[in-house]
């Protein structure tokens, strides 16, 4: 596996994670929409809300 993809895997993981340990039941719903997996992330990023990723040096 390629660093980046290590990277990408990890922080998925991590994203994965931090919306069940706050409750979250419907991973597949956050995955299958870009928006709301953005949202979960900015969250966990502690950034302002929004459907876009977050900027490159959050990532």
């Amino acid at each position: 596996m390629n660093n980046w993809q290590a990277r990408v895997d990890s922080n998925y993981q991590r994203i994965k994670a931090y919306y069940e340990g706050r409750g979250g039941t419907r991973w597949q719903d956050v995955t299958a929409d870009p928006r709301f997996f953005n949202r979960v992330w900015r969250n966990m990023l502690r950034l302002p809300k929004g459907d876009n990723p977050p900027p490159k040096e959050y990532r």
